[in-house]
């Protein structure tokens, strides 16, 4: 009997080894950069900024941004200053924020204090 609890034991915890000594491909396949400065501009005018699910945000090239948060319409100013991007909400209203940007091929995140606070996607507004 203590043989057959030792095989089945082995053989439930199997599973659970090999995820462990898998290699992770996630985080060795991410390649995050800085954006700052023109190229942030360039990077975020006349584009969608989006999670596909929570909120998705149109910012224009003139310095507006409109969309839906949570089925919400929002609204407000955007500008890149000292290599970060910064919003100021009208619609809710709120204070400026300011966060460092960082791509990796469509994806992009908001970086404050070195956390990120968003994530999501980019795409030409139509």
């Amino acid at each position: 009997m203590a043989a057959e609890s030792e095989t089945f034991l082995k053989l439930a915890l199997a599973p659970i080894a090999f995820a462990c000594l898998a290699p992770s491909h996630g985080a060795e396949s991410e390649r995050w950069r800085d954006i700052g400065g023109q190229e942030l501009r360039a990077l975020f005018s006349n584009k969608e900024f989006a999670d596909g699910a929570h909120f998705a945000y149109r910012l224009r090239a003139d310095g507006t941004f409109s969309g839906t948060e949570m089925a919400k319409s929002v609204s407000g100013t955007w500008r890149v200053q000292d290599e970060q991007l910064c919003w100021k909400w009208r619609r809710p209203p709120g204070p400026e924020e300011c966060y460092r940007v960082q791509q990796d091929g469509p994806h992009v995140r908001f970086l404050i204090n070195g956390s990120e606070a968003w994530y999501g996607t980019l795409e030409k507004l139509r």
